[in-house]
């Protein structure tokens, strides 16, 4: 199969699914312009944002559009559902207002019913834009019925599980769900980003998120995100958030890679005031190949921003981290601090890492910093010598690395849930070569 196939695969996929609402097509329409312009990563003006990634591979397939298909969630997942009145199900790219269950404080309209809503179809592609790079573009020329959240309510604290699912077909399929999520001035919410793939671990689906969040003035969301990918999926996610003054976001993300996985979430602090913190935990096994893109823009001055991650590395999987700091020269008074940790659990396993800062500002406080290190074998002998066996022993270093992490979930449900899915990875980990 070549390029063309692909080409000719994902162009049957737009024709197949153009939008009735007019301002919303011409987004999808924009899109597709650009990415037949620009093609699959990388190219001349995206080359170092794509630096270590391979699309050889995917390139090679032919997708098919994505159809509905009923699902179970199993397990500590469907414990999830529990959590919140407000459940939203997005399953291979469409809204399923049938399984979909939200409160009067939330107000949920897909592109194809916008009422209430219709005000924000103007700001579709304004945070999220198809011009920054060729997925992003992809991703509007593919999308299905894009929906729209509003959380309005101001009198108690809000909370939003927004479930992203990719069911098993007997074929290669592409989607691209799309959200637009405002968080109105003065609320408190909790979002909670739930990616889960039920399909086959021979399928090579490719699945490209792309969330735009809007957070108004005094607005205070604290963002978890949990990744659970299919083998040898392809999986690229974009959250791009706008932050207004006074505004402050929390998050927090978990991932398990697929064949080649990309999380990249950027928030520009264009209010006075306003603070952001990026925490995450991946875990990369086999010959996956796990990138994080974590960046933020202060535009304005007294703000601040805090970015963290750890990645778990076994076989001979492959791991990127790049975080970047870009400080305006109008936000004086800037705070900002980056850091990644990597524990190398195999000696064929790789990662890069390249924290960066760029500032045009003089009274700035920043840092940065990066560490990358085997397993601790003073502290394995120890545990050993105390009775415990080599494997706990292992497992017990490798959830201390991660509890961190883990723990700022701050859900209980959430936390038992991906401590159960840590325990589950821990034992079929490829570690060797390192003890």
């Amino acid at each position: 199969m070549s390029t063309k196939d692909f080409f000719e695969s994902i162009d049957n996929i737009v024709q197949e699914n153009l939008i009735s609402n007019k301002d919303i097509n011409e987004v999808k329409k924009d899109g597709w312009e650009r990415f037949k312009d620009l093609g699959l990563p990388p190219n001349d003006h995206t080359r170092e944002l794509w630096k270590y990634s391979n699309f050889s591979n995917l390139q090679n397939i032919k997708y098919s559009n994505a159809e509905y298909s009923n699902f179970d969630l199993e397990g500590n997942l469907n414990n999830l559902v529990d959590n919140t009145p407000n459940n939203i199900f997005i399953v291979n790219g469409f809204f399923d207002s049938n399984k979909s269950n939200f409160t009067e404080d939330i107000i949920v309209e897909s592109s194809s019913t916008l009422d209430k809503l219709d005000y924000l179809k103007s700001s579709l592609g304004t945070i999220a834009k198809n011009e920054e790079n060729e997925l992003i573009a992809l991703n509007s020329s593919i999308m299905l019925d894009p929906v729209f959240i509003s959380i309005k309510n101001q009198k108690k604290e809000n909370s939003i599980n927004i479930f992203i699912i990719t069911t098993h077909q007997k074929k290669e399929f592409s989607s691209s769900p799309r959200l637009f999520i405002e968080a109105s001035k003065n609320t408190c919410s909790n979002i909670n980003e739930i990616y889960v793939d039920l399909s086959s671990d021979e399928l090579q689906n490719l699945t490209i998120p792309v969330l735009e969040y809007l957070i108004d003035i005094s607005s205070e969301v604290n963002h978890r995100r949990v990744q659970l990918s299919s083998e040898n999926s392809y999986f690229f996610n974009f959250d791009r958030i706008l932050q207004k003054e006074n505004s402050k976001l929390s998050s927090v993300s978990f991932s398990t890679s697929g064949q080649l996985s990309r999380y990249d979430i950027h928030s520009d602090l264009i209010g006075i005031n306003s603070e952001c913190s990026f925490h995450g935990l991946y875990i990369t096994d086999k010959d996956q190949h796990q990138e994080n893109e974590i960046s933020t823009t202060h535009t304005v001055g007294k703000c601040s921003s805090d970015q963290m991650f750890k990645g778990i590395l076994a076989g001979k999987s492959r791991a990127v981290f790049s975080g970047k700091v870009l400080v305006k020269k109008d936000a004086q008074k800037t705070k900002a601090f980056q850091k990644d940790l990597n524990f190398l659990l195999s000696k064929d396993a790789e990662v890069d890492t390249k924290p960066s800062l760029e500032i045009y500002a003089d009274d700035v406080e920043c840092s940065h910093g990066a560490t990358a290190g085997n397993m601790d074998k003073n502290m394995l002998f120890y545990l050993q010598s105390r009775g415990i066996d080599k494997d706990e022993a292992t497992s017990m270093l490798i959830r201390g690395f991660a509890q961190e992490i883990i723990d700022e979930f701050e859900d209980e449900n959430i936390t038992n849930a991906l401590e159960e899915i840590l325990k589950e990875k821990i034992n079929i980990l490829d570690i060797q070569g390192i003890m």
